[in-house]
């Protein structure tokens, strides 16, 4: 009984089964890249999607001009165009299939290390979900000129009566004009995990998120990151544990850094100036690496940046009045006890839209506030957010770029640390269209109502430039042209 067993052990102590099972992953996702990466390139060529387009344009046509027996046309010709269609459709359909291999992969590879189930991380869902859709159609694209060409070949290669043949060449003619619409609509959207950076950001739309926001800027940027994308991300933030300043900790540096190179982008800070504000969080071998060609570094914090931007411009428009404020010394910061700053969209697709929410303390004392949401015929019509509110410094003038306290960079710092934000989502019922108000109350917790506002949004229940959809579609244009900017 003493005797050790020589029984394997594959979930003991030091056991290497999850170890080799990773590895494994880790080759697959690999191998499964290159394959993405390949026929990705290829199908992106300018030069092949014009040639598609055209030919798709031209087969039809021939088809047609030879269901009506006109001199010179050849049903055998038809036959190639179709074929040959056929074949430049191929490194689209490979694509998309390597994309949706690799995505799988690369999501189970991040929950296998977190110990998790791959459904059980939100979002992992929707980018399953969107690639099979995407293959769907491609498939569809794929087959439609093959079925034509095989309908076209039925015709020349057997005896067929004018009836048979009338329909075979006719569903052919419509097969054609199927593939010819169908491609305008999925060359008018980006290939699938085109980006080899982060592949899966573009396919990834935010779900759950905190109402309320500590460190604003990375809380929201962390919210719009696919698992895999966010999963790195937080791994990034943990290794700068001692490479930062001992005033401050990585979470703290990292939305410092984050403002910075939002100023940055507003052309308040250049960019000596703005390495001069990350040198006083960074210490000198994490600068080098912002530097260097590593996954996040300055580039690719911007590309991350605008991509959140894009999803949430109503957080960012916040951001950049409270920035005008500060540059201008604004009444409500100079003078008022109390601040609330909010943004709503003007458009709620499919019934949902996020309202953004911020309120500054100048009283000079921690007060418990309450902000009362009433969405009139909304899911639910009033609700009620209960916060401690943090004390702000009220600003004695303007300021601009400086030196000392008295600085823009300082201003907006204390302004973001010291205030509640909130994000909230706002939905409607199916049955409810049109503009609706949304009364938004800042009160104390003794009943006192401080600030009332009242905003409208138009309710939609189809898409638009605020949908989902189409908010994918600009986030993954803006940043492409971002990364394209880089790569000049």
């Amino acid at each position: 009984m003493g005797k050790e067993s020589e029984l394997p052990t594959p979930y003991g102590i030091g056991s290497t089964y999850g170890a080799g099972n990773q590895n494994s992953l880790y080759r697959r996702v690999h191998a499964r890249d290159t394959g993405r990466k390949l026929w990705t390139r290829i199908a992106s060529y300018r030069a092949l999607q014009q040639i598609r387009i055209s030919l798709l344009l031209l087969a039809p046509i021939y088809a047609t001009l030879n269901y009506f027996k006109f001199e010179n046309t050849d049903v055998r010709i038809s036959i190639v165009l179709f074929f040959f269609i056929f074949l430049l459709f191929i490194p689209s359909f490979l694509a998309i299939i390597f994309a949706q291999m690799s995505a799988r992969d690369r999501l189970q590879l991040k929950t296998s290390e977190g110990k998790k189930s791959m459904n059980s991380i939100p979002g992992t869902e929707r980018i399953i979900n969107s690639l099979r859709e995407r293959r769907v159609l491609e498939t569809t694209r794929l087959l439609a000129p093959l079925f034509s060409a095989i309908l076209l070949y039925f015709i020349s290669s057997f005896q067929t009566d004018i009836v048979l043949g009338s329909i075979l060449n006719g569903s052919a003619i419509i097969l054609g004009i199927f593939s010819f619409l169908l491609s305008i609509s999925l060359d008018s959207t980006e290939i699938p995990m085109r980006d080899n950076q982060f592949p899966l950001l573009s396919l990834h739309a935010p779900t759950l998120h905190h109402s309320a926001l500590e460190k604003v800027i990375t809380e929201i940027l962390i919210a719009h990151l696919d698992p895999e994308t966010a999963t790195y991300f937080e791994e990034w933030i943990n290794s700068l544990k001692n490479k930062v300043r001992r005033h401050t900790n990585p979470e703290e540096a990292v939305e410092y850094l984050l403002r910075t190179l939002h100023l940055n982008s507003l052309n308040l800070l250049d960019e000596n100036r703005m390495f001069t504000e990350i040198k006083r969080v960074f210490k000198v071998s994490a600068v080098d690496d912002l530097k260097s060609d590593t996954k996040f570094n300055l580039n690719s914090l911007q590309i991350l940046l605008q991509h959140t931007k894009s999803w949430q411009p109503s957080f960012f428009r916040v951001i950049d009045r409270l920035v005008g404020d500060v540059q201008r010394g604004h009444s409500s910061i100079v003078e008022d006890e109390w601040r609330m700053d909010l943004e709503i969209p003007p458009l709620a697709s499919e019934g949902q839209t996020d309202l953004i929410v911020m309120v500054h303390n100048f009283s000079r004392k921690e007060r418990i506030i309450e902000i009362e949401i009433i969405s009139a015929e909304g899911a639910p019509t009033s609700q009620v957010i209960r916060l401690q509110s943090p004390t702000s410094k009220r600003l004695r003038s303007s300021i601009d770029l400086g030196e000392g306290d008295e600085d823009l960079v300082n201003a907006l710092t204390e302004k973001l640390d010291n205030c509640v934000t909130l994000w909230v989502g706002l939905a409607w019922p199916n049955t409810v269209s049109g503009s609706r108000p949304v009364q938004i109350n800042l009160n104390l917790d003794t009943g006192e109502t401080l600030i009332s506002t009242v905003v409208n949004t138009a309710i939609s229940a189809g898409a638009h430039a605020e949908s989902a959809g189409n908010k994918m579609i600009d986030a993954a244009s803006s940043v492409r042209e971002l990364a394209l900017s880089f790569a000049e």
